[in-house]
């Protein structure tokens, strides 16, 4: 009997969306973003939504929980369970009363941890028996990956989301740097972007920057960046996926585009 596909949820800093994949396959999919409501948690808002919208659980008892958080990379030759709480906590001890999870990226030959609420947990698995977690940018760096064969140039990506700028680059399997940024202002994420290609050595005539995410502030950055390097393209989510189904979503974001390609 063919499983039914994943429900999606993405909690994003101030933001709660549903994006549920349709039984049959076609690739078309139902957007649901839900109003956060200030003053009460993510986990609480995520409560009220299940609430609220009776048919989040109806179509799938599978979900996929897409989550901003921040992460950190252990390639796998060093990866030791062990030791993974103790690696994110010193790389991220503001975190400290967070689950910590992992996600395997074996096409990069490396493992993402990162860490989730609690709370927001439990309520997940309240209403779901079979869920996976990922952050953010995995569904992205993953689709980037293999965006970076193309062609001989180097090329530094952008995406901005959540008011974060997340920035990666590769060297054949592995990744040549990743970080994400607090990035409110295009003037911020021109800096990261600029300051990221001088430390990798980059060529301002040879090599290219790919932006994609946030489309509000897309052009803007293109254009401060194309005062510095000759190479500079935006990413449009329908070109680049095909005209695919849910690239139709106004204000879709690009993880969950990628992670509905994938």
């Amino acid at each position: 009997m063919k499983r039914l596909p994943r429900t999606i949820i993405r909690v994003g800093r101030q933001t709660m969306y549903f994006v549920m994949p349709a039984a049959d396959g076609s690739g078309e999919v139902s957007v649901h973003p839900y109003t956060v409501k200030s003053g009460m948690s993510m986990a609480a808002n995520l409560r009220a939504a299940f609430r609220d919208i009776p048919s989040l659980t109806a179509s799938s008892n599978r979900a996929q929980v897409v989550v901003d958080a921040p992460v950190a990379l252990i390639p796998m030759e060093e990866y030791n369970e062990a030791d993974v709480e103790t690696l994110f906590f010193h790389t991220f001890p503001n975190n400290r009363h967070e689950a910590v999870m992992t996600s395997v990226v074996p096409d990069l030959n490396c493992v993402a941890a990162f860490s989730v609420n609690k709370d927001l947990r439990v309520v997940v698995t309240d209403h779901f028996d079979d869920v996976r977690f990922v952050p953010v940018v995995i569904p992205v760096c993953r689709h980037l990956h293999q965006h970076s064969h193309v062609g001989h140039s180097r090329k530094l990506y952008a995406y901005q989301h959540d008011s974060q700028l997340t920035i990666a680059s590769y060297a054949t399997n592995r990744f040549r740097f990743m970080n994400t940024y607090n990035a409110p202002e295009v003037a911020d994420a021109a800096y990261f972007v600029l300051y990221v290609w001088q430390q990798l050595g980059m060529s301002n005539q040879k090599d290219e920057i790919y932006i994609m995410g946030d489309a509000r502030n897309i052009a803007e950055l293109k254009g401060e960046l194309q005062k510095y390097v000759a190479n500079v393209y935006s990413v449009s989510p329908s070109a680049e996926f095909n005209r695919a189904p849910v690239t139709r979503h106004p204000n879709i974001t690009y993880d969950i585009i990628c992670l509905c390609e994938s």
